[in-house]
């Protein structure tokens, strides 16, 4: 068994316990949280990381999105060796691909053609965005071993789409019990809105629809809920090209081919086992930018 510890007590670690629980022994959580000290998460203890690395391990797993920064911190900061630091496969910090399951992987195509195709109709600004794209794009099809679908919208009209979605959605042959949740910053602009389904669902397994706004500054397109740690030119999302999927158009940014590329460099070849390491452009933020944004979040059911 791997001696591990874990930093960034938060729901990717609790996903990695659960698919690595084999392999591993959890020694303990490091964390920058100063109010999480003394607690327990998914009963393992949270520490200081001085007072994790004085401990016996093996490798420290880093669970947090903040990769660049938590990285420099162990490396540079805690004097520890770079080869015990790992940075996971996205896939070890997610449910284990609800798309493998067809009525669940049939229910995002389903959304994302009857969303694209009503909020083209209505003049809604949204467009697909990352693995989504990237799927239908290269593979035809929602890629398999993803585990969400996503869509952008400009900040601007983030709470035009939050107010315009619950109608759009019951215009659509889904499920019932989905819930929507919106993710606001310190000033009550919502960055996010996010559809959902419960766990306990039967006839889907969870999965997250997000809608994430993207602010234009000064010619970059900043991806609001990352903080801007994923970015792209906003020549990409200044316009809204229509892409023929099936029989159904639906919106995607402008340039497609050259925006996938931006994000995942050679996106023609299939990458299953991706880090966030491997993308081709990723900004930096910090858990004291996150403390700083204020985030909060409100839900509202079907």
């Amino acid at each position: 068994m791997i001696k591990t510890l874990l930093f960034g007590a938060g729901a990717g670690a609790r996903l990695f316990i659960e698919n690595e629980q084999r392999e591993r022994d959890f020694i303990a959580f490091m964390d920058n949280d100063t109010r999480k000290y003394g607690t327990d998460f998914a009963g393992i203890p949270v520490m200081a990381p001085d007072d994790a690395i004085a401990l016996e391990f093996d490798e420290i797993v880093i669970t947090t999105q903040w990769v660049q920064d938590v990285r420099k911190q162990l490396i540079e900061d805690l004097g520890v060796a770079p080869d015990k630091v790992v940075v996971p496969l996205k896939q070890q910090l997610k449910k284990l691909e609800p798309f493998r399951h067809e009525p669940t992987h049939e229910l995002a195509r389903q959304l994302v053609r009857g969303i694209g195709e009503l909020a083209l109709r209505d003049n809604i600004p949204v467009t697909i965005d990352f693995g989504t794209l990237l799927g239908i794009v290269r593979d035809d099809d929602i890629i398999p071993w993803d585990d969400d679908v996503d869509f952008a919208v400009p900040a601007e009209a983030a709470e035009q789409l939050k107010n315009w979605l619950p109608t759009a959605l019951k215009q659509l042959n889904i499920p019932s019990g989905w819930y929507i949740e919106v993710l606001r910053d310190k000033t009550g602009c919502a960055i996010s809105v996010l559809l959902k389904w419960p766990s306990e669902q039967s006839e889907v397994r969870p999965f997250i629809t997000s809608f994430s706004a993207r602010e234009n500054r000064a010619g970059t397109s900043y991806h609001m809920p990352s903080l801007g740690m994923w970015y792209a030119p906003a020549q990409h999302f200044e316009t809204i090209e229509t892409f023929r999927w099936g029989t159904t158009d639906v919106p995607v940014p402008a340039q497609r081919e050259s925006y996938l590329e931006f994000v995942y460099g050679d996106w023609r070849t299939e990458k299953k086992d991706m880090k966030l390491t491997d993308y081709n452009h990723i900004g930096e933020s910090s858990f004291e930018d996150f403390q700083q944004a204020q985030l909060s979040v409100t839900s509202s059911s079907s």
